[in-house]
């Protein structure tokens, strides 16, 4: 786990019937690294729900991060939805 405060804006949201199990949450990261097993914050509307990071892949445009979820955050993870990680 990794220390420092992090913030992911939700821009895709996708979901593979192939790991039914995750949702694969893309976005710019900003601040601190996160790593696999972090808690984050989702804050949707005036509500905010806790959760751990399942995994992560980094792609090659700068900035572009996509954490894996559990698939039952699917209805409140959404673009624009703000990830946030306290350090």
């Amino acid at each position: 786990m990794t220390d420092g405060n992090s913030q992911l804006i939700v821009e895709r949201v996708d979901y593979l019937p192939s790991r039914p199990d995750w949702i694969f949450v893309t976005g710019t990261l900003s601040g601190e690294p996160v790593s696999v097993g972090d808690e984050v914050s989702i804050r949707h509307g005036d509500q905010a729900t806790s959760t751990t990071i399942k995994s992560i892949e980094i792609h090659t445009r700068p900035g572009k991060t996509t954490i894996l979820l559990d698939a039952g955050l699917r209805p409140i993870v959404t673009a624009g939805t703000v990830i946030d990680r306290q350090g």
